[in-house]
């Protein structure tokens, strides 16, 4: 049985991508574990997941974002201590295959490869490059850094038997995602696409009677948030909509503040478990899914997985226009795409949602992705 050590820089409790991989590759015959970070020293240090095995490391406390140049730097102390400790373990228990998660993780994987010849996948969620940004996109420092960061990760590619990419342009028209990113950099890499798309869950449920905006996910960008107040703020009084906001972090604080001060009816809900999704959408009308382009990852191919999970409980999306989370919207008919900054024509796609009454079918689920992966997975197996 092949054994394949994943390596994840967070806690994973979850990650519903890293876990529905790791899965999808019990169930193909392999032994997987998944090495984890946790930051917070909270988690328990291994546990098991339908099969897959999960050990997680403790390091010292250490930040999850970088919303200053010293937090940063202390998030790079506690990574590189983190991928030390399991490059040590690694080679003392050696798998067949290394498959690392995003770019943060992926220098373990080039060393067992170097040292011990050890088959590498990188698996690429994001553009790293881009997170240097997230804070401060228009800082002259953050931006040197992500150039710095976007030209090591270009070199390092070149080496991984195989690159996975949550996403790939969907036809010769469609704008690109992060597949044709990778092949611009490494011509002739190895490249699959896996998208995250949910489980079918076959649970839609019925409209709130009240017309409720939503987002669920990470509290990482002031930005957007800005910008979906002052649309609603354009609804007349008596029959402005509610907004349901879930998740949390980074930027917890500034938007909190923003939602505050404004007058909308607001249902917070800060952190919350993955099995309590599919609840939450179900107060929804829409999810919000409108990013802020200036750091670039919407604009270069990122796929946020919102936009599958709310259409796989009926629900349609407001997405970025101009890029492929816009074509992949018009082309399955599950969201509207907007400009992140036109509020006229945010709030016209809204009172669309809102009149039309729009329910959705998410046609395609992570069933084809899984047989993708392991597909994947075979021919790597086989050398080609």
């Amino acid at each position: 049985m092949p054994q394949v050590a994943m390596i994840v820089s967070n806690h994973c409790d979850p990650d519903p991508r890293v876990e529905k991989e790791a899965i999808a590759l019990v169930d193909a015959g392999y032994e997987v574990t998944i090495h984890a970070f946790d930051r917070e020293e909270n988690k328990d240090k291994l546990s098991k997941v339908e099969g897959v095995q999960i050990k997680r490391y403790r390091v010292g406390l250490t930040p999850s974002g970088a919303p200053s140049l010293i937090t940063g730097a202390k998030v790079l102390v506690g990574l590189r201590k983190f991928r030390k400790k399991v490059l040590r373990n690694l080679l003392e228990s050696l798998p067949d295959i290394i498959h690392c998660h995003d770019a943060d993780t992926l220098a373990v994987g080039l060393s067992l490869k170097r040292k011990k010849g050890t088959t590498l996948v990188f698996d690429m969620h994001d553009l790293a490059h881009t997170w240097a940004r997230m804070a401060k996109p228009y800082s002259i420092v953050r931006r040197l850094i992500a150039m710095g960061i976007e030209v090591r990760l270009a070199k390092r590619i070149r080496s991984c038997d195989m690159i996975i990419t949550s996403s790939g342009a969907v036809s010769r028209t469609s704008h690109p995602g992060f597949r044709e990113w990778v092949k611009k950099r490494a011509e002739g890499a190895n490249v699959v696409v896996v998208e995250n798309r949910p489980i079918d869950s076959n649970s839609k449920s019925l409209l709130p009677r009240e017309f409720t905006i939503g987002y669920a996910g990470k509290i990482r960008e002031k930005q957007m948030f800005h910008t979906l107040i002052k649309a609603v703020e354009k609804w007349p009084e008596e029959n402005k909509p509610k907004l349901i906001i879930a998740g949390y972090g980074t930027a917890d604080s500034q938007v909190d503040e923003l939602l505050n001060s404004s007058s909308i009816n607001v249902e917070r809900i800060k952190e919350y478990r993955r099995n309590e999704l599919a609840d939450i959408i179900s107060k929804m009308s829409v999810m919000y899914a409108l990013y802020p382009t200036e750091r670039g990852n919407i604009l270069e191919g990122a796929l946020p997985t919102k936009m599958f999970d709310a259409a796989m409980h009926g629900r349609p999306s407001i997405v970025n226009s101009g890029c492929l989370m816009g074509d992949i919207a018009t082309a399955e008919r599950i969201g509207i795409p907007v400009e992140p900054s036109d509020i006229d024509s945010l709030q016209a796609a809204l009172v669309r949602i809102k009149t039309e009454k729009t329910t959705v079918n998410l046609e395609r689920d992570w069933s084809g992705e899984a047989k993708r992966l392991t597909s994947a997975y075979e021919n790597i197996g086989n050398g080609s």
